[in-house]
């Protein structure tokens, strides 16, 4: 169901985007805060994400994300130490954007993505690890502000939901577009 509504989104978007002047190709580089408060542990990642989009027009951008865990934590389960990671991430998003000045631009995000993280447990001599990706959802809000014509810095906020397990993402970053 969820591929359904987003590829009619995605359709939209496209066919809305196209009849107007193209703004073109953008990216991004970032630093994502992440967090997840699965069960009764609190778990805090860092990772390094990117964007490229496309701005069909001032209103709708098409863009993909991608991004890799650089701060893993340890948290304690039943008094065994556990290392967590995220080994991957990925995604794809419908945007909507609402230029408030020449340079500040609001934006919302909805989209699907991938994502995979590592678990890697140790006691008693013994070390157990396993990975484990899971698709959901994402919906995003944020801003970016440009500093030039080109370069721009971008600030949002992204929840992923998994299944089960919901995920807060802040991410800040700079940006250019070509």
């Amino acid at each position: 169901m969820r591929k359904v509504i987003f590829s009619s989104l995605m359709a939209s978007m496209l066919a809305l985007g196209t009849a107007a002047h193209a703004d073109g190709l953008y990216g991004d580089v970032n630093y994502a805060f992440i967090s997840s408060e699965e069960s009764s542990e609190d778990v805090d990642l860092g990772a390094i994400t990117g964007h490229i989009g496309y701005a069909f027009n001032d209103h709708f951008s098409l863009e993909g994300e991608a991004g890799f865990g650089v701060a893993d934590e340890s948290v304690n389960v039943g008094g065994v130490n556990v290392d967590v990671g995220l080994n991957y991430l990925v995604g794809i998003y419908g945007v909507g954007n609402l230029p408030v000045t020449e340079k500040l631009n609001l934006f919302a995000r909805a989209g699907l993505v991938q994502a995979e993280l590592e678990a890697e447990a140790s006691a008693g001599g013994v070390t157990f690890s396993d990975s484990d990706s899971e698709d959901g959802y994402a919906l995003g809000v944020g801003t970016t502000f440009d500093f030039t014509e080109n370069v721009y810095a971008r600030a949002d906020y992204t929840r992923y939901e998994f299944d089960d397990t919901g995920v807060d993402s802040v991410m800040l970053g700079v940006g250019y577009k070509f």
